[in-house]
């Protein structure tokens, strides 16, 4: 039987399970509008999620805002500040995890842990393979529930693109967009309970052709394996092909100098190809990876980059020039040259001085500053990125500035520039920065062999016999 179901009745709930209430009715209100109008008056890309997936952020904080007339307890109101975050549809929009005021940071951080009831711990995982979602294996002490890469079809009896689009919006995993299918797209998903307040939480999956009803509840991941090397930094050279591979799982700035050492390892050999590997990198410092192309670069990178804000006053730097003001899909933005618009990477002392392609590995899983090289790779010739689109919304830009709810002392942070480089009106995806060079997806069976493979899956002989970009990569550059 389905609940009735509101966000007045969960505010309550969180009132019954024991937080106290601090703040008044007013404070609430002043504290959500100080949040509306930072992010309304200085986040510029809003106007560019409307056009792509039909989401109207603004309108949909304003009416989570009438949820505060059923607060009764801190507790609930810090649960609308984590929704409104969420429906941002940008994990640039959340919590400040880097705040400098102490107080304010445990405070924040005791609202998110207590308070967000769609924490990426608690929701289950999915594949996500052009157009389509698989499942990992899922079970129970009773044994396999659902085999791995079963196409998973249905939520609660709610198709699965429809429930993502709709019903899973509250997460930031949910916030991908898919230009090719036109569709929103996930690789978590959340229990139906907590959204819809239904009283069931089932999947339904094709099982050899079959469809089939889950009642996922209870089940959890079925580990394949248990070697992960992921998080290793490497820089390999391969004999075989005179192939330079340097696998970067984060843009770590403290160690751009182990990768520039270890790069001018191989001045003098023979290099037929540079492949830097940055899947699952979720980003850092830009500097990263752009001290890691200048140790490989014959001659200087161009890079050009233009940008816009809602508000100049929120830069940092007064050095810009050529302010405009110009309309993006109804945001009215300020378009400016900074110093940096003009970019040059200069080969550093010890820079190989390869004047070849170099290759960049990415996936679904790159974010933030890693979205920053792939766009600079839809600018450059010498850069060549290989294998699936994010789906995020990404680019060069600045850091997220921070912010502090004047009552409640909760830290959030959000973006304030948009990358609008050779950006056209006509296709929204320009906006995105999220175009490949060479797309390509794995099949099912190459899926397989990935999940199962329990040895390291970035050295040599996975990147070989079974890394279906890498091998791509050595395909089309024979």
């Amino acid at each position: 039987m389905r609940k009735i179901f509101t966000l007045c009745l969960l505010l309550l709930c969180l009132h019954a399970n024991g937080s106290a209430q601090t703040l008044t009715r007013e404070q609430m209100l002043e504290d959500y509008n100080q949040l509306y109008t930072t992010l309304t008056t200085n986040v510029p890309h809003f106007g560019v999620r409307r056009r792509a997936t039909g989401m109207n952020i603004p309108r949909r904080l304003e009416r989570l805002k009438q949820g505060i007339d059923t607060v009764s307890c801190d507790g609930g109101f810090y649960e609308i500040l984590n929704r409104a975050l969420a429906l941002c549809n940008d994990m640039h929009i959340s919590v400040d995890g880097s705040c400098r005021d102490s107080a304010a940071l445990a405070r924040t951080y005791n609202a998110y842990m207590k308070h967000n009831p769609f924490l990426p711990n608690k929701a289950k995982g999915v594949i996500y393979i052009d157009g389509k979602y698989y499942t990992p294996g899922y079970g129970n002490k009773q044994g396999e529930a659902i085999p791995y890469l079963s196409e998973l079809t249905h939520i609660n009896g709610i198709p699965i693109d429809k429930y993502v689009a709709k019903h899973n919006s509250w997460v930031c995993s949910a916030t991908r967009w898919d230009f090719k299918h036109h569709k929103a797209w996930a690789t978590e998903l959340h229990d139906p309970r907590k959204v819809l307040g239904d009283d069931k939480f089932t999947w339904t999956v094709l099982i050899d052709g079959k469809a089939k009803e889950v009642d996922m509840t209870n089940l959890g991941y079925i580990y394949l394996r248990d070697y992960f090397d992921d998080d290793v930094f490497r820089v390999n050279y391969f004999e075989r092909d005179n192939t330079l591979y340097i696998r970067i799982p984060e843009m770590r700035l403290s160690k751009a100098d182990w990768i520039e050492n270890e790069i001018a390892k191989h001045i003098g050999k023979p290099l037929k190809r540079v492949i830097i590997d940055v899947r699952g990198n979720g980003g850092g410092n830009d500097f990263t990876w752009r001290r890691t192309l200048e140790a490989i670069i014959d001659k200087p990178l161009h890079i050009p980059l233009r940008q816009a804000v809602k508000n100049l006053d929120v830069l940092s730097s007064q050095d810009y020039k050529g302010v405009r003001d110009i309309d993006v899909y109804g945001d009215k933005l300020k378009a400016f040259i900074d110093s940096d618009s003009e970019t040059y990477l200069y080969p550093s002392e010890r820079s190989l001085n390869y004047s070849g392609k170099i290759y960049i590995m990415v996936d679904q899983n790159i974010f933030s500053s890693t979205l920053g090289l792939l766009s600079a790779c839809q600018r450059s010739e010498s850069l060549v990125s290989i294998g699936t689109p994010s789906g995020y919304l990404g680019g060069i830009g600045g850091t997220p500035q921070t912010d502090i709810l004047r009552h409640s002392r909760f830290a959030y942070r959000y973006p304030i520039t948009l990358e609008i480089t050779d950006a056209d009106q006509r296709k929204p995806e320009s906006y995105y920065k999220d175009e490949v060079d060479v797309v390509i997806w794995p099949t099912l069976e190459q899926k397989m062999v990935q999940l199962k493979y329990n040895k390291p899956q970035h050295a040599e002989e996975f990147l070989y016999n079974h890394d279906w970009v890498f091998r791509k990569i050595l395909e089309i550059d024979k």
